[in-house]
Formats: C-alpha cells, structure tokens, sequence
C-alpha cells in the first residue's frame, strides 16, 4: 500500500511525502528466548550511496532472493568515490574545533555545471592496489588495464560491474538523503529528489550505509589556521581539493602527511612548484586512511623519507608537524619555521562522517528489543565509529548496518563478503550473539585496538574475511550462489602476497609507496 500526503503549506510540486508500509508481518529482531542470540528478518532494504559498497551490497543482496531493494545516491551518476569531479567545491571551516559538531554537517557542495559532488580526485590518481588485489570476486578488470588502473579505468570498471549486473533498476539517483531513524520497528528514511525538488519518506526494515570515509577531511587542530583559511581561502586546502599539480605551478606549498595520498600529490607537486615543503608527522599519529602498506618495520620512522619518483631537481625540504601559523610564518615541532607558503594542502586523513545521523540524539537509532535499557552512547565520535560487531553490525540495532569503516583493505572483495553476512543475516538465517556478548566482545576490541588502530585491519581482513564465510556455514547448509562465487583465502595465497606487497609494483612503475 502506498500513502502519499502532501504539505498543504507548500506547493505540491516542491514538497511530497511517498510511504510504504511493510511487506509482511514476519520482519523484525527478535531474541532467542534460550540463549537471547538476536535474529533479524528483513524484506525491504535501503542502501545509501550507489558506490563500490552499496553496489556490491545490492548484487549479492538480489543474487540471494531479496526484491525490495533501493540504493539512494545523491550523485547524477553510480560509482560513488570513483565518481570524478573536476571541479573541488568543499566548504567547510577548520581547524574542527568539535568532532562531534563537524560530523553532522555535509560541507560539500554540488556543482551546477556537472551535477556531481565532489570526491578526493585528482587528475593524475592510480590505485596503489594491483587491479587484480582490488577487483570485486570473479570479475576481473578488462584485460588491457594497466596493473595499477588510473581513476577513469576504475570508474568505467564500477560502472560495468552495476551494468552487468543490472543493478542500476535499483538505484535512485540525484537523491539526497537527510535523515534515518528506527520507528516502529522500521527505518524511516527522509530524501530529497534533487531533480524534482521533493521530500520523500521511505520505510525499510534494515538500512546498509555505504557512503564511505572519504567525504569529510579531517583537520589538524593547529592555531592560525582557521584565520588562515578566513584570509586566504587558497592558502590552505585539503587533499580532496587538489585536482591538477600544473595550478600550483611556480609556487611554494608545503604538503602536510606522511601516507601514499601526501607522497603522490607531493611527487607531483615537485614536477611543477617554485619550492616544495613537506611535513610529515609520525607514524604512529598519522591518519592518512589511504595508507596500503601491510609490513611496516618498526624503526620506519629513523629511515629516511623515500622520494622514488620525484623531481630531482626539486626535492622536498622535510619539517616536522606543525606547531603554529600566523601571517608570515609556519612554526614546527622542533620550533624551526619558514615563511607561509603560497598554499599548504592537508593530506591527512579523514573523519567517519555521517550527516544524516543525529549524533545529538543516538536513541534515534537503537532498538529497544535489543537493549532494554537503553544507554546508548553516540554513533561516532569522527575518529571511530562507537559498537559495531564484526566491523559492520549496529549492536544496539542489527538491522542497520555500516560498509567502509575498516581501513588499510582490499575494499571492493571485502564488500562482497560483508554483504554476503548480511544477506544471510537478514534472511533470519545466521544468528548473532546476545546484546551483552556483543557488547563484551566490542569492549574488548577497543581495549586491544586503542585509537586509530580500532579499524586498522591490513592483513588481518584475511582472517576476517573467512570467519564471515564460517559463520554462514555454521547457520546456512544450503549453498548460495554468492557461496559459490566468494572464496577463502589463506595468508599465502598469491592474493595475500600481492596484497602485502604493492610496494614492489610501485617501485617497479617510478615510485614508492609513502616518504
């Protein structure tokens, strides 16, 4: 049955509400009286973002008899991070004085001449995964792309993953959603229609965000800054406006970050720049989320940065991490300094970052069969993501989950196998810990894994990988397609070597990883 009501207050071409009721009586969480493991059973399912993730979500979802399926994407166009803009229209005030303000706000702004948002890249961006590491489960890049594929070869490689696929019927684009939230045992989801200008309400029995975590860069909180920014726009940015290092030729711009985005934009800069300047922090605080390299040594930070690459002529003078900036100056750690460069451009990572949450209010999103108590503490503080089992389930509600968080992965295969958890999740099929187990196991996690290394997952995302596929084969006997498809990988399957070492193929095409 379909509801539509319309705002007698506003025209009804600008203002409309569609809702679907359910399906069927038999969706919900329900717990095991027994041993109050948690069941979910779900028909209707809403993805936010037509990405990698959200994609690989609705294939495996519509391999495994799921109907209801709708992906909100607020791009004209699927295909999510590897969506190119060339246009860089973020705005946003730093430094962020408040995580927990910052992450309630989209600063992103769509461009009127193309229609799209802006995403991290750059003109001259590869993959610093072999495109046989990164390639979504049985179906391989094109035979003649390079190794290392640049951005337009992924883009073409998503696009014709949905196309092939044909999960395109499913995705709804130029829908911008605004809100979620559990109401009576489902997710009410508010969007806006772009196009038409309307405020549609949708209700799903689970909701997958697949938005990503590269939406809102996360910036230092080093003094000056922001009246840096207020003076001189262009003197400061970060790394997800950088398009072409040609702009900035002739110029001085310091890099601030010490993973493979600030190494690769750094060794094009020194291509074109007057003088270029880097600021690398320790490895321990670096937050650089495109980081891929698995076997750091441990005295990495007493080597010497590796410039593999670069212009020899126009190597980069190295600082330590800023202290300060005033009018004239840049201040480091060691308390050295040098004059402002013309433009320093922040390559340092990003913050979780979900507006269409209420951080404020995180009640909003739980359920109460799950904890009757009901003390729940916020989704995200912008540096971690707060109670998630197994990386991806909500603990207080398991029928919302959270593709992308995890971090120094081959994400496109990894997508594939969480959604295949979650298919059979959904199906009522697999069954999930207690509440009180859940939470205890979360506790845990954070007490081994304190800080950024909470997502950091590197070469543990084989083990992690196949203990998804064991708990589907400890709940489904049946065989799926997806089953059939999705296989186990073990630490020294030439996958996992390839996966560990990209830096030799790096090195092999002119570069290395990261200083």
């Amino acid at each position: 049955m379909v509801k539509i009501s319309v705002n007698v207050e506003s025209p009804a071409s600008s203002w409309i509400t569609v809702s679907y009721s359910k399906a069927s009586g038999d969706t919900g969480i329900t717990v095991d009286p027994q041993d109050s493991g948690i069941r979910v059973k779900a028909h209707s399912i809403g993805i936010i973002g037509a990405g990698p993730a959200g994609l690989a979500s609705a294939r495996v979802l519509l391999e495994n008899g799921f109907t209801q399926i709708k992906v909100l994407e607020r791009n004209n166009e699927i295909g999510g991070v590897w969506c190119y803009s060339p246009e860089s229209r973020c705005h946003y005030n730093v430094p962020q004085e408040s995580c927990n303000t910052a992450i309630r706000h989209n600063y992103d702004e769509r461009s009127p001449s193309t229609g799209s948002y802006p995403t991290p890249l750059y003109d001259e961006l590869h993959t610093n995964l072999p495109k046989d590491v990164m390639q979504f489960p049985g179906f391989p890049f094109p035979a003649d792309t390079p190794e290392f594929p640049d951005r337009k070869q992924v883009q073409d490689y998503v696009r014709s993953y949905a196309d092939t696929h044909g999960l395109r019927k499913v995705v709804k684009l130029n829908t911008h959603v605004l809100s979620i939230s559990y109401v009576n045992n489902q997710w009410q989801c508010i969007s806006r229609d772009l196009e038409r200008q309307r405020t549609n309400t949708d209700y799903f029995d689970a909701m997958l965000v697949c938005t990503g975590r590269v939406s809102h860069p996360f910036i230092p909180d080093i003094p000056g800054l922001q009246e840096l920014k207020e003076r001189n726009p262009e003197g400061m940015i970060s790394a997800k406006e950088f398009r072409k290092a040609s702009e900035y030729a002739g110029k001085n711009v310091m890099v601030v970050g010490g993973a493979f985005s600030a190494y690769d934009i750094a060794r094009q800069l020194s291509f074109t720049t007057g003088k270029l300047h880097v600021s690398l922090p320790s490895r321990d605080n670096s937050n650089d989320d495109n980081d891929n390299d698995k076997d750091k040594d441990k005295d990495k930070d007493n080597k010497e940065p590796c410039f593999d690459g670069f212009d020899k002529s126009n190597l980069p003078v190295v600082h330590p991490v800023i202290k300060k900036v005033d009018t004239h100056l840049v201040y480091f750690a060691d308390d050295s300094y040098m004059p402002l460069p013309d433009t320093i451009i922040f390559a340092t990572g990003y913050l979780y970052s979900y507006p269409f949450i209420d951080n404020t209010n995180p009640l909003a999103m739980a359920c109460s069969q799950v904890d009757p108590l009901q003390n729940v503490r916020c989704f995200t503080d912008g540096h971690n993501i707060n109670d998630l089992y197994e990386y991806l389930v909500y603990i207080y509600n398991p029928s919302l989950a959270v593709f992308g968080v995890p971090f120094n992965v081959a994400p496109f295969p990894l997508y594939e196998h969480q959604a295949h958890f979650l298919a059979h999740l959904y199906k009522g099929e697999v069954k999930l810990p207690s509440f009180e187990e859940m939470k205890k196991m979360w506790e845990q996690l954070v007490r081994e894994r304190p800080g950024k290394l909470l997502f950091k997952m590197g070469l543990e995302q084989i083990p992690y990988r196949n203990s998804l596929m064991d708990t589907i084969e400890k709940y489904v006997k049946d065989e799926c397609p997806t089953s059939r498809r999705l296989e186990y990988v073990t630490s020294d399957s030439m996958w996992a070597m390839r996966l560990k070492k990209p830096e030799l193929h790096l090195q092999a095409l002119g570069y290395g990883i990261k200083f």
